[in-house]
């Protein structure tokens, strides 16, 4: 029941177009997870000149913190979630004992001293495709 990026956008749509419409996101993100370069589709009868839709939601998604970055017309065929190909995660961890400033609620703060080279050697077992089926809702 807290906002969404999917909800505002779709206000955006409704208020530039006068349409309902549902916007499609290449993937989720949990709560307090930030996306960068997400990829979303709505269908939308309206025709606007390149950029303008672009900037018409950016108008209209003030105060919220997202911003669009490209707004394209793309096949008809085209489904954000099932034309994604990749995904990239960037997990960043701070060692320092002061507090956050900036980076809060996107950085995790450690204070006490980190092994870096037993993180890196972890870390390798990570790269690489991997089967993540069993972590995901059925």
């Amino acid at each position: 029941n807290a906002p969404t990026v999917q909800g505002a956008l779709e206000t955006a749509v409704r208020a530039i177009c006068g349409e309902d419409v549902r916007v499609h996101g290449a993937g989720r993100t949990d709560a307090g997870v930030h996306a960068r370069g997400q990829v979303a589709h709505c269908d939308i009868a309206k025709h606007f000149p390149p950029g303008r839709f672009r900037d018409g939601l950016n108008a209209h998604l003030r105060p919220n913190p997202i911003g669009v970055l490209a707004a394209d017309i793309v096949p008809d065929d085209f489904e954000a979630r099932f034309s994604a190909i990749k995904r990239h995660y960037l997990y960043r961890i701070t060692n320092t004992r002061a507090n956050l400033a900036l980076d809060i609620g996107r950085v995790w703060r450690v204070p006490r001293a980190l092994d870096a080279d037993a993180m890196h050697a972890a870390a390798q077992r990570l790269l690489g495709k991997h089967d993540f089926t069993t972590f995901r809702d059925t």
